[in-house]
């Protein structure tokens, strides 16, 4: 009954100390200082036998330290580099052989292998009679007594788990008051007053008082400019999705208006320019004259030279025609092959003019890289308002009825609507 007991009471021991490892040095204890092997006194505060107390630190090659630290982060790259270092033993001290047992215990510290760290762990401590005192209170020298506790702890030797961690606890408490031993002591040696260290103490306080007064304030700087980086950004994506809307917007009424091969006026624009330039052309008696033609035997070139390169001869016809055409002109596709333009301020002889230039530039082009053995040409027709003044669908109308005038003409003609006729 005491021997479980005993043990239920070990097993508790061990896994609180476990649980609730040393804290890492206070900033009160350290303050701005870096240590180093030289800072920390020549004397052991552990007052062990098998330690070295007088014995001068051991210089570390700084590629074993590298490794120990790599050994820690990334066990497998370690276990590449181990031969390299290894390679370099015969010139090792104690302290470095050490470190590169711990370097192989790390590499090992995996599930199932814990008596192969606790080996290589328990060499290095047998080197701690070569090694000072001092030394052997850094933290890379006294980890091996963690590691070794939770090994232990794993395989269920508590007894030896319970007392590394306690002898890792020790050395750690002793570091920790020598860093804090000699900090007191710089400080004493400063103001070498008792007055003065009190005095430093209070300033010291309230210097932290004021670090944590400044620190809030920065933060709340930071909170607040954070919260209006955040504004201007909301607003700045506000903004580019409204623009971005607004294109899209415009994108689909031009849509809405133009024809999608050519760019050109659709149909629909074209007849509510139409219907609103002939009313303003009857109502200030101006002449208005429409030009209406398409392309000759279009169906061929679509069935000798496919619908690709039909399209193409039409975006090519858009093009000609959009360059004699001026800005005041609506130039529109109405569908296949078939264009019209209405011409404000445009007599009927000067639109007939207008479709004799397009007509000829048509005539003499050719697309480039095609090889179209036929001569690509339009007929056209041409009515003015002149002859014409019920509405724009009428005048539509008559200049389509001189189109198939010039075709019966025997094609590539423009004609102009004759009434009489």
């Amino acid at each position: 009954m005491n021997f479980n007991f005993s043990m239920i009471l070990l097993w508790a021991l061990v896994v609180i100390s476990l649980l609730f490892p040393p804290s890492v040095i206070s900033e009160e204890l350290l303050g701005e200082e870096t240590i180093t092997l030289d800072s920390l006194p020549q004397t052991s505060p552990l007052n062990r036998p098998n330690l070295l107390e007088e014995q001068e630190e051991q210089p570390l090659n700084a590629r074993i330290v590298s490794l120990l630290a790599l050994s820690e982060e990334n066990p497998q790259q370690a276990l590449r580099l181990l031969p390299k270092i290894e390679a370099m033993s015969t010139s090792f001290n104690a302290a470095e052989k050490y470190l590169m047992f711990v370097v192989k215990a790390n590499i090992a510290d995996v599930p199932g292998q814990e008596h192969k760290v606790i080996n290589w762990l328990n060499q290095a401590l047998m080197l701690e009679s070569q090694i000072s005192t001092v030394q052997l209170q850094l933290p890379m020298f006294n980890k091996s007594y963690l590691t070794l506790a939770e090994n232990y702890a794993i395989i269920g030797n508590f007894k030896q788990a319970y007392d590394k961690k306690s002898e890792y606890n020790e050395r750690f408490y002793h570091y920790r008051m020598t860093l804090k031993d000699k900090r007191l002591q710089k400080l004493n040696k400063k103001y070498d007053t008792d007055i003065k260290l009190k005095e430093n103490k209070l300033l010291q306080s309230q210097h932290e008082f004021e670090a944590i007064q400044l620190q809030k304030t920065e933060e709340r700087n930071v909170t607040q400019q954070r919260n209006i980086v955040i504004l201007i950004v909301t607003a700045l994506v506000f903004v580019v999705l409204l623009f971005r809307q607004l294109r899209i917007r415009s994108i689909l009424r031009k849509l809405a208006k133009t024809d999608s091969l050519t760019g050109l006026s659709n149909r629909k624009t074209l007849f509510k320019q139409g219907n609103k330039l002939f009313k303003t052309a009857i109502d200030q008696q101006k002449n208005l004259s429409v030009i209406l033609f398409d392309i000759d035997y279009f169906k061929n070139i679509n069935d000798s030279y496919g619908h690709q390169t039909g399209d193409e001869m039409i975006k090519a016809v858009s093009s000609l025609g959009t360059e004699i055409m001026r800005s005041r002109d609506v130039f529109s596709r109405l569908g296949g092959e078939e264009f019209a333009a209405i011409l404000p301020d445009t007599t009927l002889d000067q639109a007939k003019a207008f479709a004799e230039r397009l007509k000829e530039k048509v005539e003499s082009f050719s697309l480039p890289g095609k090889e179209i053995k036929v001569t690509v040409t339009i007929s056209a027709g041409v009515a003015n308002t002149s002859q014409i003044q019920e509405d724009f669908d009428s005048l539509l109308n008559a200049a389509d009825q001189a189109m198939y005038s010039a075709k019966n003409a025997g094609r590539n003609h423009v004609c102009c609507f004759h009434p009489q006729k």
